[in-house]
């Protein structure tokens, strides 16, 4: 049996999906909170995916307190599942801990790697596709679109069925850490091409973003631009 956190979010979906009978999920959305909440222990679980966190940038700059609740989360993990496999979604907001968010994932991160011997720490990229809070999403079908910024910042976008089939594979994967990007860098600029664009204030976000791909049997596959058409 594999137990997936964040079950009902945009990634836990569909890996949840493909899983299907073999797979329990926890998730805040169906009232369980994962640092308070029973967790199961009536199974002999084949591995873990810790997808379940707060993911927002912009909202870390808001309620950085919330963000800490992501080392906590982890941290209960570890403690619950000593030897069980967890194949931990991080975040390349991680790399440069820019935000409030990005600090919460790393450390999240660390916290894994230093009290559990048993992980796959997956650093994704920026991930897009129906419904995600991307910009490619929130540019996709649309004749005017805001930029923040001046449209130059760079970012890796993977589709979620890519992330999704990587993360199948993890569970065959050594311990260590695994890069999920595509190694391509584009410009929100280029996401809005053909469309009228409006530019706001910029934000405090990164403003570089290139994931490699050190996985060793991985590759995207989905066009970011193809998937805008």
């Amino acid at each position: 049996m594999i137990l997936i956190t964040g079950h009902l979010g945009f990634i836990g979906t569909k890996l949840f999906s493909r899983l299907g009978e073999l797979s329990l999920g926890v998730d805040i959305k169906n009232g369980y909170n994962l640092l308070t909440c029973k967790l199961p222990q009536e199974f002999d679980l084949e591995c873990i995916y810790h997808l379940a966190a707060q993911s927002s940038v912009e909202s870390s700059w808001h309620d950085p307190l919330h963000d800490l609740d992501n080392i906590r989360l982890t941290a209960r993990l570890v403690h619950a599942y000593p030897s069980t496999k967890i194949i931990y979604a991080n975040s390349c907001a991680a790399i440069d801990r820019t935000s409030p968010y990005g600090f919460s994932k790393w450390a999240s991160g660390e916290y894994l790697k230093t009290f559990h011997k048993n992980y796959v720490n997956c650093i994704f990229p920026n991930i897009y596709g129906e419904g995600s809070r991307s910009v490619v999403d929130i540019f996709k079908g649309q004749e005017s679109v805001t930029i923040f910024g001046d449209g130059t910042h760079t970012r890796d976008y993977v589709h979620v069925d890519d992330i999704v089939e990587g993360l199948l594979k993890a569970q065959n994967w050594p311990v260590g850490d695994y890069y999920m990007g595509s190694g391509i860098s584009t410009t929100v600029n280029e996401l809005a091409v053909g469309k009228a664009v409006i530019y706001a204030p910029e934000r405090k976000e990164a403003i570089e973003v290139l994931v490699p791909n050190t996985t060793p049997n991985w590759q995207p596959k989905v066009n970011v631009f193809e998937y805008l058409k």
